[in-house]
């Protein structure tokens, strides 16, 4: 009967124990918005040079420069992130 007790005093000590834990934080940093800064840049900029072809009727040229600057544009957004330093 003791060994049935003592399992359930060690159960208990090990419910105790883990409902004591502080919770894992996760820390944001910038960098885990990264990629979806540069992926929302450039698909930005591929929406905004698909509706500029279809009003002036120019395609495929002004998505073609639209993609280039979009992708210049996430590049340099993520440059600049690298530059910051750690707070």
């Amino acid at each position: 009967m003791s060994s049935d007790k003592e399992k359930l005093e060690d159960l208990s000590e090990r419910i105790r124990r883990a409902e004591a834990k502080p919770e894992r934080q996760v820390e944001s940093s910038p960098w885990h918005n990264a990629g979806y800064d540069f992926a929302g840049t450039l698909i930005g900029s591929v929406i905004i040079g698909i509706l500029l072809d279809r009003a002036f009727g120019t395609a495929p040229w002004i998505l073609v420069g639209m993609v280039v600057l979009g992708f210049v544009t996430g590049i340099y957004g993520v440059w600049k992130m690298m530059q910051k330093p750690d707070e």
